[in-house]
């Protein structure tokens, strides 16, 4: 994502899901909650969770702002399902109150009238993949049982 839409923090039709995770990331950091809101897809379990806008974005201050922060967040793989679905799988390190937790997950984004959207996520403590985290794979999570995405 280049740093002048990075710096304009502007959820458009044109970002693919790759630039979409990386300006949720950026939006996280700097309190955006309602742009990350606004990139969930309508259909996600995270909007049937905050059916409103504005008391996420009250929920997001009271809790995450405080309690965790995102250090780091990278793309590992990539993959086209169909026109309407693509999958990235990404490495995170995030610091809450209890230490760092590092996490490898499986992210689903669709496709709608304003863009891609995200949808839900698969995901994996780092302890459970004894690999490098380079060396993940989608089939990885496939073989995953039972596939729990939030």
């Amino acid at each position: 994502m280049s740093k002048e839409s990075m710096e304009q923090l502007e959820l458009r039709p044109d970002l693919d899901p790759v630039e979409i995770l990386a300006l949720r990331v950026h939006a996280f950091r700097l309190g955006e909650f309602g742009l990350i809101y606004d990139s969930y897809h309508a259909d996600s379990f995270f909007r049937a969770q905050f059916p409103d806008r504005e008391e996420y974005i009250r929920y997001a201050w009271a809790h995450l702002r405080r309690d965790f922060r995102i250090l780091s967040c990278r793309v590992l793989a990539s993959r086209t399902i169909e026109a309407e679905e693509f999958h990235l799988i990404f490495h995170q390190v995030v610091e809450v109150a209890e230490g760092q937790i590092e996490t490898l997950e499986l992210a689903r984004f669709f496709a709608t009238e304003q863009g891609w959207r995200y949808h839900s996520s698969q995901k994996m403590d780092r302890g459970e993949f004894a690999g490098a985290v380079e060396k993940i794979r989608f089939r990885d999570f496939d073989q995953r049982l039972p596939k729990v995405f939030f």
